[in-house]
């Protein structure tokens, strides 16, 4: 249950950013569908509501999907259906229920950075950026280590015609993922990308090199070498030896798909 005694409802990213930099416990009230699930009284809670952060816009080059954007807006928005073939809706159509991605935010979605993240993922494949308050634009991957309080505003997605792939493996609808997955061919070779593991998602370097020297006749080669650069963690969704071995399986169906893709 969520309770705090007091919410800053900011009017300007100025005065958001101020608060956050101030109140360094307080957290920020997005869709606050995590928040609520913790038994802690805040003193305080930021909530951005106010600061017209609720879009998804685009032009000839790029999608630019607002902080307080939801994951059911991305999920219905209709240039998402067609482009990367519908990945976004695929990426979100699972996170529990609609009522529930009707308050997820994409900002806090990703600000939040969870290991267990459908989202983060695909960003990852997408080469995705955010912008930020003070740390201006970078890409979703720098963000992940990004170590200041600062505000997500806008998470940009270019509008590039490459083969991009996802997956996520559940025990049943609607479940937390156990293991998430996403890959990317272009000019400068294969790119995967494997999550739900301690800390953010990372990318299977070892084995993407392998993959662009060698070629598609050493995915075998390649996908073993995960073993050897990713690293699991047993929880009550799947013990590590599982997720190692269902990573290998995820990796050869995500590289097959964007080398096949048409």
């Amino acid at each position: 249950m969520l309770m705090f005694t007091q919410v800053q409802q900011p009017s300007s990213l100025e005065e958001a950013h101020a608060l956050l930099i101030k109140q360094k416990m307080a957290p920020v009230l997005a869709g606050g569908c995590w928040t609520r699930l913790g038994n802690r009284k805040w003193p305080m809670v930021i909530d951005l509501s106010g600061l017209g952060l609720r879009y998804i816009e685009e032009d000839a080059t790029e999608f630019r999907i607002g902080a307080m954007a939801t994951q059911r807006d991305v999920e219905v928005y209709e240039p998402f259906q067609t482009f990367a073939k519908g990945a976004f809706p695929k990426a979100v159509k699972d996170i529990l229920g609609v009522q529930f991605r009707n308050m997820a935010t994409m900002g806090g979605s990703v600000a939040a950075r969870f290991g267990f993240s459908d989202i983060i993922p695909l960003l990852l494949a997408l080469k995705a950026e955010v912008r930020l308050f003070e740390g201006g634009r970078m890409s979703v991957e720098a963000y992940l280590s990004y170590g200041k309080r600062d505000l997500l505003i806008e998470i940009i997605v270019p509008k590039q015609d490459v083969p991009v792939a996802i997956e996520a493996l559940r025990k049943s609808t609607s479940d937390f993922p156990y293991l998430t997955g996403s890959a990317r061919r272009d000019d400068s070779g294969y790119s995967v990308y494997i999550g739900c593991r301690p800390g953010k998602p990372i990318r299977a370097v070892t084995a993407c090199d392998i993959l662009n020297e060698k070629g598609m006749n050493a995915l075998e080669e390649a996908a073993e070498a995960i073993e050897g650069e990713v690293a699991f963690q047993s929880n009550s969704h799947a013990s590590a030896e599982y997720r190692l071995s269902m990573a290998k399986n995820m990796f050869k169906r995500l590289v097959k798909e964007v080398d096949t893709w048409k």
